[in-house]
């Protein structure tokens, strides 16, 4: 494992820093979330949106080694909660399998296209003929406070960064695409 020691002095900025931390994370004066008890690690690199904004910037300017503690805001995390989308619709517009009972709390995938757009929604209330659900993401409205170490912190090399990050329409295999391989004959081609 290469990690830099707390003596480094490689400051983390925003675009293209590798940055692993150990961290907790809970709902302020909530239930822990991730970390309860052993600290989980994770790895990003900056610029590229894999972590809520606020923690990306409470993390800059720092290096391997510190230790920080700090409250992002919803605003900064998954948003304020917006009324507006709790949405009812009619229990005909819902496809359940044959004798399934949608519950309140359920996760339903959807399908909208959109990129923007939650991949699920949760149903908040179930109604004679009708079903609230609600487009907010679980965490918005929620101040998350973490409690972390910077465990390596350093330029991103090339191999941190995914082509599509940078190219969103390239011809590129994914990251962590699995490569097949065959044993003689030609090669599959590539996806």
């Amino acid at each position: 494992m290469n990690e830099m020691s707390a003596g480094d002095s490689y400051k983390i900025v925003e675009s293209k820093c590798y940055v692993k931390i150990r961290y907790t994370v809970r709902i302020q004066d909530g239930p822990v979330l991730k970390g309860g008890t052993t600290p989980e690690e994770m790895d990003f690199v900056t610029g590229f949106r894999h972590v809520v904004p606020g923690l990306e910037q409470r993390v800059l300017g720092h290096s391997a080694g510190e230790k920080l503690s700090f409250v992002v805001p919803p605003e900064e995390a998954f948003g304020i909660r917006r009324p507006e989308l709790l949405i009812e619709k009619d229990r005909a517009e819902f496809h359940f399998p044959p004798g399934f009972e949608p519950y309140p709390g359920m996760e339903l995938p959807i399908v909208t296209g959109d990129d923007n757009a939650p991949d699920t929604v949760m149903i908040r209330q179930i109604k004679e003929d009708r079903i609230v659900i609600d487009l907010n993401h679980p965490l918005a409205g929620a101040p998350l406070e973490y409690d972390l170490e910077i465990v390596e912190a350093r330029p991103a090399r090339e191999t941190d960064v995914c082509a599509e990050w940078e190219q969103p329409d390239n011809e590129q295999p994914q990251c962590g695409a699995v490569q097949q391989i065959v044993l003689g004959g030609e090669e599959p081609p590539v996806h």
